[in-house]
Formats: C-alpha cells, sequence, structure tokens
C-alpha cells in the first residue's frame, strides 16, 4: 500500500509517519513536506518526502510522485490567529488536496480513502457554539468536515474520513493528564495514529470519527485485535 501524508512535522503527524513505517502493509510513505523531513526518518527506504511550496497548488511532478496512491492522512493544522491563514490552511489546503488526489490513478475496484484530522471541537453550520473560545477558527473546522464530506459524495472512487478526536496527549501521560482524563475526552496519540492508519488500511463503516470511536479503534488495533 502506498500511502500519503501530510502534517509530519506536527505531533500528531509525527507519530502517524512513525506507525506508518513500522506497518505491514504499507509499502511506501510519501511525505509532503515544504521543508526536508529529519533525517532518521529519510533514511527509512520506505519514504519519500516530496517537497511542496504551496499546498494549494499541485505540479504534474508532485503527481507523478503520488501516482498509484491508495490514501492520504491529513495532519495539517493551522496554527495562526490569522482568520485567512487559518482558512487557508483548515479548509483551502484539505480542499485542493483532496481535488487532487482523487485524480490520481488508481484500480477501479478500489477507492481512496481520505483520511482528514479534524477536532471535537469544530462546529459545522446550524450547530450551536456553547464555549465561546475561537469561534471563528471552530467553525472553519466545521466548514471543512462539511465541505470535505460533500466533496466525497460527489466523486465516485473516493471514501472521506473525519477524524474527531479531543485532547490528545502524549503515550505516557502526565499525572495531570490522567486526571484530566477522568473529567474530559482524551486519547493518547499512538492510539489516534494507529486509528488513522488502520482506517487508511481497512476503511471503515463510519465517516465521521468521534473521540470514543477513535480511542476503541486504536486501542484494538494497538492489542492486536484488528
Amino acid at each position: 500500500m502506498k500511502l500519503i501524508l501530510t502534517g509530519t512535522t506536527g505531533f500528531v503527524g509525527q507519530e502517524v509517519l512513525t506507525q506508518a513505517l513500522a506497518h505491514p502493509s504499507i509499502t511506501s510513505v510519501v511525505a509532503l513536506t515544504r521543508h526536508p523531513i529529519p533525517a532518521t526518518f529519510a533514511s527509512n527506504p520506505k519514504v519519500k518526502n516530496v517537497l511542496v511550496e504551496d499546498f494549494s497548488t499541485y505540479t504534474p511532478s508532485v503527481l507523478e510522485q503520488l501516482s498509484g496512491a491508495d490514501a492520504c492522512i491529513w495532519c495539517i493544522g493551522a496554527k495562526s490567529t490569522n482568520p485567512n491563514i487559518t482558512r487557508k490552511v483548515t479548509l483551502d489546503y484539505a480542499l485542493a488536496g483532496v481535488n487532487a488526489f482523487s485524480q490520481l490513478p488508481k484500480p477501479e475496484s478500489q477507492n481512496f480513502r481520505f483520511v482528514f484530522t479534524s477536532g471535537i471541537l469544530a462546529v459545522r453550520e446550524g450547530k450551536p457554539i456553547y464555549f465561546p473560545y475561537a469561534k471563528e477558527s471552530r467553525r472553519l473546522g466545521g466548514e471543512a468536515e462539511t465541505k470535505l464530506e460533500e466533496f466525497g459524495k460527489g466523486h465516485g472512487g473516493l471514501d472521506v474520513h473525519i477524524m474527531r478526536p479531543s485532547g490528545v496527549t502524549a503515550k505516557d501521560r502526565s499525572l495531570l493528564n490522567s486526571l484530566s482524563a477522568t473529567f474530559a475526552p482524551m486519547i493518547r496519540v499512538n492510539e489516534l495514529a494507529a486509528a488513522m492508519i488502520d482506517v487508511a488500511v481497512n476503511g471503515g463503516g463510519s465517516k465521521t470519527w468521534e473521540n470514543r470511536d477513535l480511542v476503541s479503534r486504536g486501542r484494538e488495533v494497538l492489542a492486536g485485535k484488528k
């Protein structure tokens, strides 16, 4: 299986890359980045690092290197407080990516899987925002979820999966995080990565994955039950 991965410099993306390289079904990982990935990853024969200057445009050279890919795990997230940058990264980049990847050559009998990392705080249109924190970016997250799902429904041969994790913690939680997890939903980064990779490799009935679904699937994968 050939996997496209974005956001490999982030907390979640780096764990996804680490697990993907160890996954027996994944034979190739194409890491799309603006800057070269660390040598510890680049030296792995499974990895191909393709530099992308602008994630809103995919050149023929880049698309050629993505040909034959079976799935993408999208881990790019906006960290800016500028609403224009947040919209560009959260919404525009994701839509440009799924549009480009949906046109890649692939076997007719197999759908391309686009696994999008969103979050539990993303709010779709028509839904109330109960907490006033980061209202605009949360609405943008919800808009991205909706438009990606609509794109998937309108394009045959494409499965879009929306991942909505809650608080993502390290594998080994601190005492504070462990206590917090008793009051609020959380997920360990290795559980999230395992769940996303399993969906990319094997698919799944659900198109929107809430935190509890991700925890359950991630733990099953890590325990060797899937």
